[in-house]
């Protein structure tokens, strides 16, 4: 179990963005074609996955609007090709938001996202998508996914009478990429008032964990919750972020939101997300590694450097493999324009310094990141681009090759 140490005040960072010592970016590959005017692209699912691993393929899946309505798509690839497919249509309905993807064996994966206030999920592979499921039961949004081998989770917020609920289910895959709910537990048995968003989920061999942003305490902290027992039963609820409190008779906590979760080695999480903490400086890029599959969390780390600090950060990304890799991407306006940052932790065990990898910076917007790490340390990368804040967009990818 890796030993967990404090890196707060520890970022070293400086802006680094011709070289890193863990991995190597040569090229990029188009996601989505040309810009095309008034066709906006979303990868902001905050602490989702919009890129995914299985076997030899990937799968990237986002919402535009091409349609005229926002509608979500999916493209796949092999290692072994240049290019992603066209764009498949996976949602119906009158307007669907704020996809997940994950990874299934034998180069499937399994997509979900909310549609006209539902949540639906269906397998894709490269023949084609599976038959579309609701797992919702009631008014249902923010559905984030996971999944360890054949075992695959997902997590969403659904109000029901008034009160809000995490719920989590258990899916499995059967015969025809045919898409089962095998249960569908609340983390909580009774719901609340407040509102709770943005759950993410993490899965491995300890259990699953599942975080979100909660308001019960007046403002909004980030809890998080385990299972040990496949999603049929969680742990009272836990705080994940530290908050700073009565500083004066205002102050109920620094602000923080878009918790996302990776699962890293055996039985290790990663967390990351945005936090107020730095006082006028906006949100910084925070982070906590746990074990267990997060039964145990060590304390709050500053991920971002100090060329860092003078600025706020967005859109926090992770990502981790079965080797004990992970990674934290963001973006962020330190050059200017804002470009895709990456750190991860060095030899010495503390947050490396900043990163941005040369596709993914430079003239024009790149931000949203979405990562994934394969066993042998590659990082894939994807993000959205465009010429400035108000033009079109489009998805790009590129391969960071370890070193």
């Amino acid at each position: 179990m890796r030993i967990l140490l404090t890196a707060l005040g520890l970022g070293l960072a400086m802006s680094q963005p011709e070289a890193s010592d863990r991995w190597v970016f040569e090229t990029r590959t188009a996601v989505t074609g040309e810009p095309t005017s008034a066709v906006y692209h979303h990868l902001d699912s905050a602490g989702r996955k919009h890129i995914a691993l299985s076997n030899g393929s990937i799968a990237a899946v986002w919402e535009d609007n091409r349609s005229k309505q926002p509608q979500v798509y999916v493209a796949l690839k092999t290692d072994r090709q240049d290019g992603f497919t066209a764009a498949t249509r996976v949602s119906s309905g009158n307007q669907a938001y704020e996809p997940s993807i994950t990874g299934a064996p034998d180069n499937r994966f399994v997509l979900a996202w909310e549609q006209d206030g539902a949540i639906y999920a269906r397998v894709v592979a490269s023949s084609g998508p599976g038959p579309a499921i609701e797992l919702s039961t009631a008014s249902a949004s923010h559905v984030s996914l996971a999944s360890a081998g054949a075992r695959i989770f997902a997590a969403w917020r659904e109000q029901q009478d008034g009160n809000w609920f995490i719920k989590v289910g258990a899916l499995r895959i059967t015969s025809g990429d045919v898409l089962n709910v095998d249960s569908v537990t609340p983390v909580e048995a009774t719901g609340l008032k407040s509102r709770m968003q943005y759950p993410s989920l993490a899965v491995n061999e300890a259990g699953l964990c599942v975080a979100w942003e909660d308001r019960r305490a007046g403002h909004t902290r980030l809890l998080l919750s385990l299972s040990t027992d496949q999603a049929r039963s969680f742990a009272a609820p836990r705080h994940l972020n530290e908050f700073l409190s009565n500083r004066n008779q205002y102050d109920q906590g620094n602000g923080v939101t878009r918790v996302a979760l990776a699962s890293f080695a055996g039985d290790e999480i990663l967390a990351a997300w945005m936090d107020k903490r730095r006082g006028g400086l906006g949100y910084g890029i925070f982070a906590a590694l746990g074990s267990d599959a997060g039964a145990i969390f060590g304390p709050n780390e500053k991920v971002h450097g100090e060329q860092g600090d003078r600025q706020p950060h967005y859109n926090p990304a992770v990502g981790g493999n079965l080797a004990g890799d992970f990674v934290v991407a963001w973006d962020d306006f330190r050059r200017g324009d804002s470009d895709i940052w990456l750190s991860h932790y060095n030899e010495d065990d503390e947050w490396s310094r900043d990163f941005s990898p040369t596709p993914a910076s430079g003239a024009g917007e790149q931000s949203h990141p979405a990562v994934a790490l394969d066993e042998r340390g590659g990082l894939h990368l994807l993000w959205m681009e465009r010429a400035d804040m108000d033009a079109p967009s489009r998805l790009w990818y590129s391969h960071g090759l370890p070193r």
